[in-house]
């Protein structure tokens, strides 16, 4: 039986924690648990039969016992993934999953790469939609050649008008020198994708966009601070926190409404603690008197090695979560829509493809098969590294994210990547 700790009990982390439980119990026991938060830890320490004295309030802490366990997962907020996941490689862990993105600094992820190899460790990053079956099934036939040489991509990320309201104006991502920019916290997942396709560095990337929406220029008449502090357009306006938390009906909420704990930080909550954390919280301030930086739309454009091209399409202001993608290849293309997938062979046949994934967007699939994956690596099961997301694969999406900002602040002049 493999033991397995886990640093950082947000959604990611008790999500990942239940995936174990609920599918490796057999040979994988989680063995300890670390926040900050001393009720996160006293919610889920009891959930997962982890005793009291293997619940730690700090990092400092949790690293001063050594090496307790065989495994390691950090799931925490963005900006700590570098610190926590160097302490980690530096005190022996040999195992270590890590929440994305691992830092918006390049020396600092460069330097968990180099540390990883000197330590003789795994260390995987949770580009968690390569695991999907839709998109390995893309890069089985791609890598087969049956539409011949990739020349171009054009990949869309659709947030949803509410998810990016939750995470990017109102929740943890809403600023990019808390956390890191928005095409790099939401949009290297589809970055790394396109990377892993074209299978050839990227050499030259350029990118436009910017926050166009959520800022008070867009405000509406009679807006207030906070949606139940007296708006006068609440009843109009699709940001309307009271409707998107609490009063929407079934039929028509979405998925933010079912994130109580978010909200209020509790696993258990009343109507009143998600009314009082409305008024009272980030997630009740209006979307467009807040303090959010981050972009709400950006184009990337990317040039490989050998000759293909790709234009991601990061958008904030869909009315679903879902995902495009056209490739085009020398012999025939691929069109993606969500979890739809059609192969057309030029001069040949058409049609849709069998996939093997869930008829629903979203990464629960993705995170489920990553778990699995680390589980086996584990346990021994596999030593194949072969298009697992180590450190390794995410230094060239993490660059090109950089490369795009860097270009976007400069009226999205060409940057050349170094190799």
């Amino acid at each position: 039986m493999k033991k397995i700790s886990v640093i950082g009990l947000g959604n990611r982390g008790s999500e990942y924690m239940g995936f174990i439980k609920a599918f490796h119990s057999k040979k994988a026991e989680l063995y300890a648990i670390c926040d900050i938060s001393r009720q996160a830890l006293a919610d889920i320490g009891p959930k997962f039969g982890i005793p009291e004295e293997r619940r730690y309030i700090s990092t400092s802490d949790f690293f001063t016992e050594g090496v307790i366990s065989d495994a390691l997962i950090i799931a925490t907020q963005d900006a700590s993934h570098y610190e926590i996941a160097k302490k980690a490689l530096e005190t022996g862990y040999k195992y270590i999953l890590l929440e994305k993105p691992v830092s918006g600094i390049r020396e600092e992820y460069t330097e968990l790469r180099d540390l990883a190899t000197e330590k003789g460790a795994t260390l995987l990053v949770c580009h968690v939609l390569r695991y999907a079956n839709y998109y390995k099934k893309i890069k089985q036939i791609i890598k087969s050649g049956t539409i011949g040489d990739i020349v171009s991509i054009n990949h869309t990320e659709n947030f949803g008008y509410f998810h990016f309201a939750h995470s990017f104006v109102r929740g943890n991502w809403h600023d990019e020198f808390a956390s890191t920019p928005s095409i790099l916290a939401k949009c290297c997942h589809d970055i790394d994708l396109i990377s892993w396709f074209v299978d050839s560095p990227c050499v030259a990337v350029s990118s436009v966009g910017g926050l166009r929406y959520f800022n008070k220029e867009n405000a509406p008449v009679g807006a207030t601070a906070t949606c139940m502090g007296g708006c006068k357009a609440k009843n109009t306006c699709p940001y309307d926190a009271e409707k998107l938390y609490i009063t929407d009906p079934f039929y028509k909420a979405k998925f933010i409404k079912y994130m109580k704990r978010t909200l209020t930080g509790k696993m258990s909550n009343s109507k009143e603690d998600i009314v009082d954390a409305i008024k009272n919280g980030d997630y009740g301030k209006c979307v467009f008197l807040n303090d959010n930086n981050v972009c709400d739309h950006q184009v990337v454009t990317m040039q490989f090695e050998n000759g293909a091209v790709a234009v991601l399409n990061m958008n904030g202001l869909s009315d679903k979560m879902f995902r495009q993608s056209h490739i085009v290849g020398t012999k025939g293309e691929l069109i993606g829509y969500g979890t739809k997938l059609e192969m057309r062979i030029f001069g040949g046949k058409s049609g849709g493809v069998f996939t093997g994934s869930p008829a629903v967007s979203g990464h629960a699939e993705g995170d489920i098969r990553t778990v699995s994956g680390f589980v086996k690596l584990v346990c021994g099961e596999s030593n194949d590294l072969t298009d697992l997301t180590t450190i390794e694969a995410t230094v060239e999406s993490h660059d090109i994210a950089l490369a795009a900002e860097e270009s976007r602040k400069n009226g999205g002049t060409l940057v050349c990547l170094k190799k």
